[in-house]
């Protein structure tokens, strides 16, 4: 019996794996979100996901995006830590949610880590590593990401241009 039950654990990892590579090289969104929803991560409407986006291989039940988020292409969202247990095995493998929060903008290669909650209407740019939770309407970049303006006022500066 445990040899069947790890047998069928297996199949799902698996399945799981082969899941993820089809999402991550799907050229469809909708059929993306679906490969990824299949394996678990829960994904809210008009979510557009970009090429090559990693979301999670061990443990993308972890994983939360909202409606109307924007991931850009060759984003790496991330619910565990396993550099501890490499080093001494005693130590289990750390997991925590990542949260994607409604009308956020993830930018081309940011890197989400585990814990971390993206907040409504925020920007994360490209290439930024968040290793933090970003509030709600701010705009992050850099390694590691920190705010850098509000999305209000960059927003101010677009109705500006409009005017002129």
């Amino acid at each position: 019996m445990r040899i069947l039950k790890r047998f069928i654990e297996e199949v799902k990892h698996v399945w799981s794996t082969f899941l993820h590579i089809m999402a991550m090289y799907c050229p469809y969104t909708p059929l993306k979100r679906m490969l990824y929803r299949a394996r678990g991560t829960k994904i809210g409407k008009g979510v557009d996901i970009s090429g090559f986006v990693f979301i999670e291989e061990s443990y993308p039940h972890l994983v939360t995006i909202e409606d109307n988020v924007d991931i850009g292409p060759g984003v790496k969202i991330v619910t565990h830590d396993s550099s501890y247990h490499n080093i001494n095995p005693e130590i289990p493998i750390l997991t925590d949610e990542v949260i994607i929060k409604k009308n956020a903008y993830i930018g081309t290669g940011a890197i989400i880590l585990p814990g971390v909650t993206i907040g409504e209407s925020s920007i994360v740019a490209a290439g930024a590593v968040v290793t933090r939770d970003v509030p709600p309407r701010k705009i992050v970049a850099g390694i590691p990401a920190k705010v850098v303006g509000k999305v209000d006022e960059k927003l101010k500066r677009f109705e500006k241009d409009d005017e002129n």
